[in-house]
């Protein structure tokens, strides 16, 4: 009795943490989408979710922008020697069928640069997601605190 409980629980979960977002894929959701807020003037900051593909061909992110920003970069941080370096991924990123690609600090990243306001915590801010497909997403970050649940320490770019 308590198995037919607790399935409708974890789905419900489940559910409750995707993000509704605006786009042409409908094999593709969004999780807990945030960037990290920034003091006035800061040029730059980051941005991090989860892309889950739930269909049956890879799909692959190309290209992201904001008004926010100039401009918004695919990166990746590595750490190499206990050296950490950031690089720009032109070619994008991959997120293969059935499966989840997980952006999070110290590794893959949105990188506003260029800030046109200050990110403010809890503020809303309009990400545009276009994959190499053709398929588009608008979906919307919060503003999260450095030390929040989520949010790394500063590094430079």
């Amino acid at each position: 009795m308590k198995l037919f409980i607790v399935i409708p629980a974890v789905i419900m979960f489940l559910l409750s943490s995707m993000v509704t977002a605006d786009t042409t894929l409908k094999e593709v959701q969004f999780k807990d989408p945030w960037i990290r807020t920034t003091s006035s003037g800061h040029p730059m900051t980051a941005g991090y979710l989860s892309i889950l593909n739930n269909g049956s061909a890879d799909v692959e992110l190309v290209r992201v922008s904001s008004s926010i920003a100039e401009k918004v970069e695919l990166h990746e941080t590595t750490f190499h020697n206990n050296i950490m370096k950031m690089k720009q991924l032109e070619s994008g990123v991959r997120i293969p069928a059935q499966g989840v690609i997980q952006f999070s600090p110290k590794g893959l990243h949105l990188m506003f640069k260029g800030l046109k306001m200050k990110v403010k915590e809890g503020g809303e801010y309009k990400v545009n997601l276009k994959f190499k497909n053709g398929g588009k997403a608008e979906i919307t970050l919060t503003g999260r605190k450095i030390g929040s649940k989520g949010a790394h320490k500063h590094h430079k770019h």
